[in-house]
């Protein structure tokens, strides 16, 4: 069996991209809680895989049950397919186990830790970037050249040996200097929006991860809690009463019992509006995507320091 026959047999599944690296190499570049050999340590190849989001899925207006249902759809299709892989390579006599994209340790990490956008773990983001899949970009999230950040991730750890990808050379993301248009968009204010003038991406990015959180994950697993903790101290039946019959709380149990996956993908602006991958040009042809940012992004300079300003909506000109 070689590699090809895994490209194959990913393709099959409905996998769009397939990259390898190793558990040793992760387990360089990750702190403790989340290195690769808590997994095991002696399963030494890391393969990832990456399926694209359907374009009409960030084209989409509506930004809550529709685009949360559809992202959940492939969260699954995605996990469903990793799986398939690990039966495959099982029945060839080598080991295999999964690592979903939404995998959760609440002893070491916390639910935010898979934002931005449910995309993966960070563990697997890094894991991707490792496996030349693509780079990170202003906001923690995997870059592809192929389909942006418009993918979601999932892993498999086997004791088949493969020859890992090599990471891919420089930046895909433009930075917040020459670009922003994530920073500018995000409706938690998640992401940096001002950084050293001339300062390498490595040195800007970041996310405030329990912000993004707030509109990621609006019915997951910290609402879920903090609306929990509200009945739990509800001090009569009308009270009680009230908040049980809430839309907040038939929105949780809709997130956790039906829509599942789609809880951690409330909000999908950044992938929207980034302007990497293959895929921009036949996404921005919906016409609600290209008044996101009607006229880009505003960017001032004071003492050394570049801001992005979301740009003003356009107002109809009243002499036209």
């Amino acid at each position: 069996m070689e590699r090809r026959d895994l490209e194959t047999k990913a393709r099959q599944a409905g996998i769009d991209l397939v990259g390898v690296t190793t558990r040793q190499r992760l387990d360089g570049k990750l702190p403790p809680p989340l290195r690769p050999s808590r997994f095991s340590e002696f399963l030494d190849t890391f393969i990832v895989f990456a399926e694209r989001i359907p374009r009409g899925v960030c084209g989409a207006q509506s930004r809550t049950i529709h685009q949360q249902h559809n992202a959940g759809l492939v969260h699954r299709s995605l996990e469903e397919a990793a799986g398939e892989i690990a039966y495959w390579l099982e029945s060839a006599d080598y080991l295999a186990v999964t690592i979903p994209a939404l995998l959760l340790d609440f002893k070491t990490t916390f639910p935010q830790d898979n934002t931005p956008a449910g995309q993966a773990s960070y563990l697997l983001r890094m894991a991707a970037v490792e496996a030349g899949l693509g780079t990170l970009g202003l906001n923690q999230m995997l870059l592809t050249p192929q389909y942006g950040p418009r993918v979601f991730l999932a892993g498999l750890m086997t004791d088949w040996k493969l020859e890992p990808d090599a990471p891919l050379d420089g930046e895909l993301c433009p930075g917040l200097e020459e670009c922003g248009r994530c920073a500018a968009i995000c409706p938690e204010q998640a992401i940096p929006r001002e950084a050293p003038q001339g300062a390498p991406l490595a040195q800007v990015r970041g996310l405030d991860g329990q912000a993004c959180a707030r509109s990621a994950q609006p019915g997951g697993p910290l609402p879920f809690v903090e609306q929990a903790r509200a009945l739990l101290e509800s001090r009569d039946e009308r009270q009680l009463r009230e908040r049980l019959n809430a839309p907040l709380t038939r929105k949780i149990w809709h997130n956790m019992a039906i829509l599942r996956q789609g809880a951690f993908t409330g909000c999908l602006r950044c992938l929207e509006v980034c302007p990497i991958g293959k895929d921009c040009e036949d996404l921005s042809r919906s016409p609600h995507r290209q008044r996101d940012l009607p006229d880009g992004v505003t960017r001032t300079v004071t003492n050394g320091l570049v801001q992005v300003h979301p740009a003003e909506p356009a107002r109809p000109n009243p002499g036209r």
